[in-house]
């Protein structure tokens, strides 16, 4: 079978990549050809993915009906198109059954040869033509037929990346030479269009549909989810053109915040993508969505979780307030990269270790708040809290935050208490309460709680606060169940708090269930059902901080 039979016929890229490699070893056959390098599909992908979608952007954009050799001009950082100096990416010619006529521009001269590359030699296969950025915006892409920018990432601040960003902006607003690009996934594709949005430009989906199957996917990419929609190595195909700004300033600078922070934090969690369902969580008793870098939200209760890195268990990091829980958009993938924006700016809890990282992403939240992103100031202020260095620079942004954001009022109300000032801090705590914030309404139950007038009342919060998933207004009920006598209630409110890793509830619960036992009180099977589940849960929670101290023990006889 010939490449251009194989490009047309082959579902996915695994196959096209097992008839590459027959066509490969038949010509070095024919030629003589000796290498010591044994090919397969897992060490050819990289080689053939690149030559693939150079194919496919020919083919779905009907450029090889100029009936002339073209020259592609390929942007981006990414490695692979620059293996042994594109000798591979020509392959994209005999995939369209055009032989020769297709030339690769590469605007980098760093080179990335593998010890494949002697068979490219022996071959003859062409290599790719350098030039530089300012020759080819200079020249307006002049004799240049198409530019493929792969994985633009317009939030990146490395010269390099910027430098890509640049000449695809001016082929774009300069020239006739189309410009378009591969993401990794859907939601690549719309984290690019925000950025892109200020420049009035926007990255088209080939076809306009965003669907398996559709122009707008690339059955060639490479991928670890699946190929297609869920994201891989150009996934995703579409044109950069333009459009006409219709954006909020605030909404642009609040994705772009969040999403120049991933950049600077090094964007390295993959182990879901933004909205993608979470399955094997709990068993299944809740199933959280995946939002930006490590941080997925159970829609149910307004948790965000984070993923441990070492157990590759999801724990419990904080919990949204119902006014923004009720706003999470439904279907929308795009405009749910707006909302997990605030999201993930509001739950920052570290700023990166490196100096100069640090002092970038101080300075990219504090422009923000300047352009009234809120959750920016908030964020920062989270990170600053972590050092009794700054925490006068935290109390400065949750003051001037205000009332404005649940976490700044919740923050101010403790400050008052502490300060004695408890009439203003109850105030406080209301304000953060009326944005839904359930941590806010178990501290004002608790507040209250001890004045008799005021019990029902606390008594009303701590359940709806319990109900809303704060799994401390659960230990408090169970608390209170537990004193009242009314042990399966308290067992009930013990579990929903334990089930989290609150150690207090799961000591508790144990407790209850053995005095259950022990004086024969309630179902002998659920008591027992509930010491077994809180003992084993206890037992959970001093392996992980044995492992937690043996890690830090590890850590500091290394320095």
């Amino acid at each position: 079978m010939s490449l251009a039979d194989a490009f047309a016929r082959s579902k996915n890229l695994k196959g096209l990549t097992s008839s590459w490699i027959k066509h490969v070893s038949a010509r070095m056959r024919e030629e003589q050809i000796q290498t010591t390098v044994r090919l397969n599909v897992d060490n050819a992908a990289s080689m053939v993915a690149p030559a693939a979608l150079v194919a496919t952007m020919i083919e779905r954009t009907g450029l090889l009906s100029l009936g002339r050799p073209l020259r592609v001009l390929i942007l981006g950082t990414d490695p692979m198109t620059r293996l042994d100096r594109s000798s591979w990416v020509s392959f994209a010619g005999d995939m369209l059954g055009a032989p020769g006529r297709v030339e690769i521009v590469l605007c980098s001269e760093e080179e990335a040869l593998t010890s494949f590359y002697p068979v490219a030699e022996a071959l003859g296969m062409p290599t790719c033509t350098c030039v530089t950025h300012a020759a080819v915006r200079s020249s307006g892409g002049e004799s240049i037929d198409m530019a493929l920018w792969i994985h633009p990432a317009t939030e990146a601040s490395e010269p390099t990346e910027m430098d890509m960003v640049t000449t695809a902006l001016s082929l774009v607003s300069g020239s006739s030479v189309p410009v378009y690009t591969a993401c990794f996934n859907v939601a690549d594709l719309h984290a690019q269009n925000y950025l892109l949005h200020g420049r009035s430009l926007r990255l088209t989906p080939l076809g306009g549909d965003l669907k398996r199957g559709s122009d707008s996917i690339n059955r060639f990419g490479i991928s670890t989810k699946g190929v297609g929609v869920e994201g891989g190595w150009g996934a995703v195909l579409a044109r950069l053109e333009p459009m006409p700004p219709s954006l909020a300033a605030e909404d642009l600078a609040l994705v772009s915040t969040a999403l120049r922070l991933r950049c600077i934090e090094g964007a390295l969690h993959s182990s879901w993508q933004l909205g993608q369902r979470i399955n094997g969580v709990a068993f299944n008793r809740i199933l959280p969505i995946g939002l930006l870098g490590n941080m997925a939200l159970d829609t149910a209760s307004g948790h965000i979780l984070s993923e441990d890195y070492e157990t590759r268990e999801l724990r419990l990091v904080g919990q949204l307030w119902r006014k923004k829980l009720d706003t999470l958009p439904a279907g929308d993938s795009e405009a749910l990269m707006l909302w997990a924006s605030e999201v993930m700016l509001s739950f920052l809890w570290e700023l990166p270790k490196e100096d100069h990282k640090r002092r970038e992403a101080i300075e990219l939240l504090e422009r923000a708040l300047d352009d009234g992103v809120l959750a920016a100031g908030i964020g920062l202020a989270r990170c600053f809290e972590g050092s009794e260095s700054t925490m006068a620079k935290a109390t400065e942004l949750y003051r001037r935050i205000g009332e404005r954001h649940p976490f700044s009022a919740y923050y101010l109300a403790h400050e008052a208490i502490d300060g004695g000032d408890v009439g203003e801090g109850e105030r406080l705590l209301r304000v953060s309460a009326a944005f839904g914030y359930p941590i806010a309404q178990t501290d004002l139950a608790k507040l209250i709680f001890d004045t008799a007038s005021r019990r029902p009342e606390a008594l009303a919060h701590l359940r709806s606060a319990s109900a809303a998933g704060d799994i401390e207004a659960s230990f408090s009920l169970g608390e209170l169940y537990t004193e009242a006598y009314e042990f399966d209630a308290a067992l009930a409110e013990l579990r929903k708090a334990w089930s989290y890793g609150h150690a207090e509830a799961a000591a508790l619960a144990a407790r209850v269930a053995e005095h259950m036992l022990d004086i024969k009180m309630g179902k002998r099977s659920v008591a027992k059902r509930e010491l077994r589940d809180a003992q084993e849960c206890l037992r959970k929670l001093q392996r992980r901080a044995k492992s937690a101290c043996a890690a830090g023990a590890s850590a500091r006889s290394a320095l």
